[in-house]
């Protein structure tokens, strides 16, 4: 009986040793899922800061291209600014040229509108200094 006691005593023994091995290992697997866990929300992180990194690159070579395209109409917006200062200058005669004109178009016939333009009008802005195009 000595030998069925000692291997109660010995199964008691492994059966306690085996519970708290499975103890232990029920702990380390807990641990490894919020490790897990943990690892999975800083990768899913790193993504997301990755992906906003890449957008902004993105915008950002957007807003170069544009700052640089902008530049080189700068140069073409100083001619037109230019030239709209040149025709404000004669606005006022080709106004009234235009308007003298449009009231005569209908009611004379074309020697006498080109005789009125070329020969009265044009010498009679030309007497008081108002500017127009040639």
């Amino acid at each position: 009986m000595d030998s069925l006691e000692a291997a109660r005593e010995s199964k008691a023994a492994a059966l306690a040793s085996l519970e708290s091995a499975q103890k232990k290992v029920a702990d380390v697997q807990a641990q490894l899922k919020l490790l897990s866990d943990k690892y999975e929300e800083a990768v899913k992180e790193k993504k997301e800061v990755e992906d906003q990194a890449a957008a902004l690159m993105a915008r950002a070579d957007l807003a170069q291209r544009l700052v640089g395209g902008l530049a080189s109409e700068n140069v073409r917006w100083g001619e037109e600014i230019e030239k709209l200062r040149r025709n404000s200058l004669t606005l006022t005669g080709d106004c009234m040229l235009a308007a003298g004109f449009v009231s005569y178009v209908g009611a004379f016939d074309q020697e006498f509108r080109e005789e009125l333009w070329k020969n009265k009008w044009m010498p009679d802005l030309i007497s008081h200094n108002i500017p127009m195009t040639e």
